[in-house]
């Protein structure tokens, strides 16, 4: 199937891990993410229930045939951290964010000006290791109002 790329835009819900938890769950109800155990034959690969809360994420992450497929979507990763291994969402550092926004705090508007989807432009430049994601904070007028979150994951 081949790893893909995903990215998510989310109100600031007091932390970036807060906001992270609150984007999983929102995709868990929704549903729209792949769950390739659904076709899978079961003779040959034992199933894996579909999660729909993040309880069950977790319980399906405990499973080995989990990281052999994955979700290719954020649900693929289960912390905010510095270190950059499986499974985590880096946040931009303070360079980086100077170096792509010419702040530290980009607002929305510094934010538009520079995305652009798919595999090119300044923010994939700073894409991490497949199974990893990054993250930023947007502001208005030095406060946090959203964050947005971008990875590459799956098999």
């Amino acid at each position: 199937m081949g790893a893909s790329g995903w990215h998510y835009r989310a109100p600031f819900v007091g932390s970036v891990k807060a906001t992270h938890r609150f984007v999983q769950a929102q995709l868990l109800s929704t549903g729209d993410y792949l769950w390739p155990w659904e076709t899978f034959d079961p003779q040959y690969v034992a199933p894996v229930p579909r999660p729909r809360s993040l309880p069950d994420l977790e319980a399906a992450k405990d499973s080995e045939n989990f990281w052999d497929a994955g979700t290719h979507s954020i649900l693929d990763t289960h912390e905010i951290s510095e270190a950059g291994s499986v499974g985590t969402i880096r946040p931009l550092s303070a360079t980086e964010l100077t170096e792509v926004f010419g702040t530290h705090q980009p607002s929305a508007a510094d934010f538009d000006r520079v995305f652009q989807p798919g595999p090119s432009g300044p923010l994939a430049d700073l894409m991490g290791e497949r199974w990893t994601g990054r993250s930023l904070v947007l502001y208005h007028n030095g406060t946090p109002t959203e964050v947005f979150f971008w990875g590459f994951s799956g098999d």
